[in-house]
């Protein structure tokens, strides 16, 4: 491996001696723009179903489409073209087109009544106009699994990944499936780099050169696609045994921004026009490991006090993603004490700190501020010698903020498919408050490094996607990992022809076995449900009525173990699992730890359900009871004993079903 430091300000293409403006117009034009228009409709066909089912966690009914929204008026645009300016972008939400032209057709255009004022792109951007609101309805959407991965070897990469707890997510196959994450950098080479041709590229764009290429082409730097392939890589490769990526089934826009030959504004125009490609397309999550502050000279630099969240164009872009219910994340920068570089200065965006294999800062990761309740950065994650890969396919190790960056938009995506039932902003919270550094943050780490099965606990629990086989015995087995947190708790199959509860045909009672922090649910289907398309969905359901549940899939009509999950070769091979006893995971027990025992729901004798659980000492003390209500038929009850207090030694552990000492089942507990 060789070594690769990634600044996180990268640059981008010069445009030789042509002059380019910002060409802002005065409104959206005389059509209406109300519910039936066709101004409103043309608009309303620009977003995709996800982009309107996510704007719907975030914005009333009635405001989902407003006109910011709308295109560009298409005769102010003509008009334009009409003078002898070349149109460049169109950029909706600030109502601005990026033209070529000269002095002369610059002065014609002032001229124009609805041109509200004409800019060179190397200077600040103008104040935003004010924005009228429209409406829409949402539509939902859903995602579909098909690749086949088995169990993940992490080799090298493991380090950068276990720091967030995200080999744990993968474990319950949560790995990106469902979620559409959008990158904006430098170019990406994926199509012939070996651990990157799997990728789910749903869409791509080079907003420099306006084509669909995002890799190097024609005249292009050798290595102006290096840093959006490494950073791509960290998020989405796989080469087992030596890098796997954060999110490898997810689906991806590309967008080619930046030009590494020079830093001009106009690099920040392309990254809006970007943003609002994206979120059209409905991204779920929008990354770029690049920043703004510096400009080449004659453009003009950004001041410390214009970092304020509101003034640079990429913030702005931000801004108004995030107000339609994108996730935005940015990296901090690589300047140290200088600080900061903009979009990290944006409210909404997530900015990305770096640090080590220790979680200790690493001294390029840019020094935030506080203001009021806004802290920056928000989080970090690893960004020393992370493991990536070049765009010739080699192995390397690459620091940088814009590494850490992917770690933790990676991290959000597998929360969002974890949970998405789930406001965006709930679980971007749910992630800050369980950070290593939580309720504490500071302006070198944030609120510190990410822990996904704190947040997902935090969340209430998850419950992965499902596996499903075929045992020897001709039995169709179906199983899934959960991160359950009810002391006792039921778990059932639940399968409808439609996605819909109102649709249930049918449940199974699944069995648990404890598997570490996870708990592996699963039952035998019956073969008939093969036969038709038919959807299932987990559902959980704890001992006070708290539940949660699995997102809906179409049950394959082929043996499919989604990517990532480890399944225990018992439960696989469809080994004999006793009925009639109350067994223990694990014993022995630490001190400390939490005893998994399982239980059948009726005695197997005298057939009366169980009502309470005991724990007790070798004195004959009850150490902790707790009632069970009545179980309606067969099935079985899993119970967590917490053990915090408790000295080393033998204990008991007692299931009470009728009155009488017959009714009982006892197992013997070891803690050590």
């Amino acid at each position: 491996m060789w070594s690769l430091v990634v600044a996180a300000s990268c640059v981008l293409v010069s445009f030789a001696q042509e002059q380019t403006w910002r060409v802002f117009f005065r409104d959206k034009g005389p059509e209406p723009f109300r519910v039936g228009s066709s101004l409103y409709e043309r608009t309303l066909q620009q977003l995709s179903p996800r982009a309107r089912m996510r704007r719907a966690w975030v914005r009333p009914p009635d405001s989902l489409v407003t006109l910011a929204d709308a295109p560009l008026y298409g005769p102010y645009v003509d008009s334009v073209q009409r003078l002898g300016a070349s149109v460049w972008l169109q950029l909706r939400w600030n109502n601005y087109a990026v033209v070529r032209a000269d002095s002369t057709t610059v002065e014609r255009l002032r001229q124009l009544s609805f041109v509200r004022a004409v800019q060179p792109t190397g200077q600040i951007p103008l104040p935003l106009p004010s924005r009228p609101k429209g409406s829409s309805v949402g539509i939902a959407e859903r995602g579909e699994r098909s690749l086949q991965c088995g169990a993940f070897e992490y080799g090298a990469s493991w380090r950068q990944l276990q720091m967030l707890e995200i080999p744990l997510l993968h474990r319950m196959g949560l790995t990106g499936d469902s979620v559409l994450i959008g990158l904006l950098d430098t170019g990406f080479r994926w199509r012939d780099v070996a651990g990157l041709q799997h990728v789910r590229v749903r869409g791509e764009w080079d907003f420099l050169g306006w084509d669909s290429v995002t890799a190097n082409q024609g005249t292009d730097h050798p290595l102006q696609d290096a840093h959006g392939t490494v950073v791509l890589s960290v998020l989405a490769a796989l080469r087992p045994g030596e890098l796997i990526g954060v999110a490898p089934t997810a689906g991806y826009l590309l967008a080619k921004t930046e030009d590494i030959t020079a830093e001009r504004h106009i690099e920040e125009d392309a990254y809006a026009a970007a943003v609002e490609w994206m979120e059209a397309q409905g991204v779920d999550i929008l990354s770029s490991s690049l920043g703004y502050r510096d400009f080449d000279a004659p453009e003009e630099s950004y001041t410390a006090e214009q970092l304020d969240g509101r003034t640079t164009i990429v913030a702005r872009a931000i801004g108004a993603a995030a107000e339609r219910g994108v996730l935005c994340l940015t990296a901090m920068g690589n300047d140290g004490v200088r600080g900061l570089n903009s979009p990290a200065d944006a409210d909404s965006a997530v900015a990305v700190a770096a640090v080590d294999s220790a979680e200790q800062r690493a001294p390029f990761s840019s020094v935030g501020f506080r203001r009021g309740e806004r802290v920056r950065p928000t989080v970090a994650a690893m960004g020393v010698a992370v493991v990536a890969i070049g765009p010739e396919g080699r192995l390397l190790r690459a620091s940088g903020t814009s590494m850490a960056t992917p770690l933790v938009a990676g991290a959000l995506a597998l929360l969002r498919e974890a949970r998405p039932d789930l406001p965006p902003w709930t679980v971007r919270q749910a992630m800050l408050q369980t950070a290593s550094r939580g309720m504490q943050p500071d302006t070198l780490v944030g609120h510190g490094v990410p822990r996904l099965a704190r947040a997902l606990a935090e969340l209430g629990g998850a419950i992965g996607p499902p596996a499903v086989w075929e045992l020897a015995s001709g039995a169709i087995r179906l199983a899934c990992f959960g991160l359950i947190p009810f002391s006792v708790f039921r778990a059932w199959l639940q399968w409808a022809p439609k996605p819909s509860e109102e649709a249930l045909t049918g449940t199974l009672l699944l069995r648990a076995v404890a598997q570490e922090e996870l708990m592996l649910l699963y039952g035998d289907l019956p073969r008939a449900l093969l036969q038709d398309s038919v959807w299932v969905r987990i559902r959980v359901v704890g001992l006070s009525g708290q539940s949660i549940a699995s997102r809906w899939y179409l049950l394959p009509s082929q043996p499919s173990i989604p990517c990532g999950m480890e399944i225990p070769e018992g439960v696989y091979r469809g080994e004999a699992t006793p009925e009639a006893e109350l067994r223990l995971f694990p014993n022995p027990l630490q001190a400390g730890r939490e005893c998994i025992v399982h239980l059948p729901g009726v005695h197997p004798a005298s057939r009366q359900p169980a009502h309470v659980v005991c724990l007790w000492d070798m004195l004959g003390r009850a150490v902790l009871c707790l009632s069970l209500p009545a179980l309606d038929g067969v099935g079985e009850w899993t119970v967590r004993l917490p053990t915090v207090g408790l000295s080393a030694g033998p204990y008991w552990v007692e299931a009470c079903y009728g009155q009488g000492r017959e009714d009982r089942l006892r197992a013997l507990l070891i803690i050590y």
